[in-house]
């Protein structure tokens, strides 16, 4: 192919018409490396928020509540000044263990437990029936939290769950759902902010595994349920 005249030569070479094609053909050159890169970091968003999305079925959640006891009150049958206190409050007592003595009248615990409270001592008047000794099995607790309606398809009775205590933040506890309310309620006044006071929610109780009395009553939980697959 013939070759243009020198001046022409020499006059493109200088034009600035030739430094633009020049330009052109380098940013086209660089087009595929552009769009690759963009579809690459498409790819790496779209799995991010799958790898979310999945992540956040499979953990569930996660609802609080109070650690519950079944709480025994014991007192005497008469009337009169309290004789004898024979345990201390966090002492374990036994089935018919003599606790306290009011006249004459000896009060037995009715279940093996923990004293939880000790209302009275020595010397003190009381009336028949006043509570002097209040007992509780730590190793038959219980767990309730309250769960909004459209969540409620992810609970079932014998359902296991985890349980952590702010007393053990390194520990795992487990419960057992055995208890779905079949009436929903406006959410109690003490369990969650104003707001979500306006939804009504279904009260669910779990049965705590032993713990060998780690948990106590009024310990605050959080409970966590897994989603369904």
């Amino acid at each position: 192919m013939p070759q243009p005249p020198k001046f022409v030569q020499t006059f493109l070479s200088n034009h600035p018409l030739r430094k633009k094609i020049a330009e052109l053909k380098a940013h086209h050159s660089k087009l595929p490396a552009i769009l690759f890169i963009l579809v690459v970091l498409l790819l790496i968003v779209g799995a991010f928020f799958l790898l979310q999305a999945i992540i956040g079925n499979h953990a569930g959640f996660t609802l609080s509540g109070t650690i519950e006891a079944t709480e025994i009150h014991l007192g005497s049958e008469v009337s009169g000044r309290v004789s004898r206190v024979y345990v201390k409050e966090g002492e374990n007592v036994t089935n018919n263990q003599v606790v306290a003595e009011v006249r004459g009248d000896k009060v037995h615990s009715t279940i093996d437990g923990v004293v939880m409270d000790r209302a009275v001592e020595p010397g003190e008047i009381v009336a028949a029936g006043t509570t002097l000794i209040t007992v509780a099995d730590l190793n038959a607790l219980t767990l309730t939290v309250y769960i909004p309606e459209d969540q409620l398809g992810q609970v079932q009775l014998g359902q296991m769950c985890q349980v952590k205590v702010d007393s053990y933040p390194g520990q795992t506890f487990w419960g057992t759902v055995i208890h779905i309310a079949n009436k929903a309620e406006f959410t109690p006044r003490n369990v969650q902010t104003t707001e979500s006071r306006k939804n009504t929610v279904f009260g669910i109780k779990l049965d705590m595994a032993p713990t060998n009395g780690l948990l106590k009553p009024g310990m605050p939980a959080d409970v966590t349920f897994q989603n369904n697959p």
